[in-house]
């Protein structure tokens, strides 16, 4: 049964937990609000930066909900808390970090597409996007006079998707989820909550997605384009942050073994680009040149 738009504040709203991610955030945001995002809740993983000053007018408009959020391997925590909190104020909600963008493949808005899929699926819970994971573009050193979004255009092929120790396929396959949060039950995995009974993810065709991968991708219709890596010498300062979904360090390679030639420089992919300024005249269209994002 269709759910009455009415009912809510918000129709699609991001869910994050963030930390010394001050450089990006204006980029990140702006982008999800053309993207068709009414709303963030952000929670503030004990920065040492400027992340909040970035947040600031973003809060003052009425766009971002901040909430300090300090303490390690927080993630699940911050994702349930959101789902108990807000699951009421927004039709959807997405789980998403702050180097992950959504990208309808067309020049519609995300809650679009999700409408799309979901109208003929009365049952989900959850659509599951495959990721691109996008590489180095071989670069040394952090520019930040560019967006991200202009500096890696090279990721990997929709085919790639090494297993994971656990023999799942990862890659490509891995998902990130955009939710009806009243049908989540609670989160275990960072891409993949638990859903009630009755309800299940599913891909954009339709078919169930039953963990936190689709195989094989399918991204036809939207993906998420991850930039995890960046340069060189921003991934060794990810590396020195850590991770806010575990109390050790994941992150598999230190800065010796860091290396340009990766499987996820292999494709050149400019799409979210197009996207972007595509949605961008959409707007300025509506408002008559007055977009500011």
């Amino acid at each position: 049964m269709a759910v009455d738009k009415n009912l809510f504040l918000y129709d699609l709203a991001v869910v994050a937990i963030i930390k010394n991610e001050a450089p990006y955030l204006q980029e990140w945001l702006d982008y999800h609000l053309l993207a068709g995002v009414n709303h963030f809740y952000i929670y503030d993983n004990q920065d040492d930066d400027e992340q909040k000053k970035i947040l600031q007018p973003y809060i003052d408009t009425g766009l971002v909900t901040h909430i300090p959020y300090p303490g390690k391997a927080r993630q699940y925590e911050a994702y349930n808390d959101a789902t108990q909190n807000y699951k009421f104020f927004c039709r959807y909600m997405t789980f998403i970090d702050a180097d992950e963008f959504i990208l309808p493949k067309d020049n519609r808005s995300i809650v679009e597409v999700v409408d799309e899929i979901f109208s003929a699926n009365p049952n989900a819970a959850a659509l599951g996007v495959n990721i691109f994971g996008f590489g180095s573009n071989f670069q040394d050193k952090a520019d930040y006079s560019r967006g991200v979004l202009e500096r890696f255009t090279r990721r990997a092929s929709v085919d790639w998707a090494p297993p994971f120790p656990s023999g799942l396929p990862g890659g490509t396959a891995h998902i990130s989820s955009i939710t009806n949060p009243r049908r989540i039950d609670y989160f275990h995995n960072p891409h993949f909550a638990n859903y009630f009974e009755g309800c299940s993810a599913i891909n954009e065709t339709g078919k169930p997605v039953q963990l936190f991968y689709n195989y094989p991708p399918t991204v036809e219709k939207i993906v998420m384009h991850h930039y995890h890596n960046k340069s060189r010498e921003e991934y060794i300062n990810k590396v020195k942050r850590g991770t806010a979904d575990a109390l050790y360090n994941i992150y598999k390679y230190e800065e010796e073994n860091y290396t340009h030639d990766t499987p996820e420089n292999e494709v050149f992919d400019d799409s979210i680009l197009k996207y972007r300024d595509a949605r961008r005249k959409f707007f300025d269209d509506i408002a008559g040149g007055g977009v500011n994002f």
